[in-house]
């Protein structure tokens, strides 16, 4: 059987799962980007830049 958790925990487990939530929408597109940039283009393609992505 569960052992009932006490309202701190939960509120603690609720705190925890609302920053991942925040970490994951506002960090995946960036990181994205970073490894995209890191990467680098594919042989024959122009190196990205910003511009090239805000244009494209």
């Amino acid at each position: 059987m569960m052992k009932k958790m006490s309202k701190e925990s939960k509120q603690r487990l609720q705190q925890i799962f609302q920053c991942g939530q925040f970490v994951l929408r506002w960090g995946f597109i960036p990181t994205v980007l970073y490894l995209g940039f890191k990467r680098g283009a594919d042989p024959g393609m122009p190196d990205p830049t910003v511009l090239s992505l805000l244009w494209g």
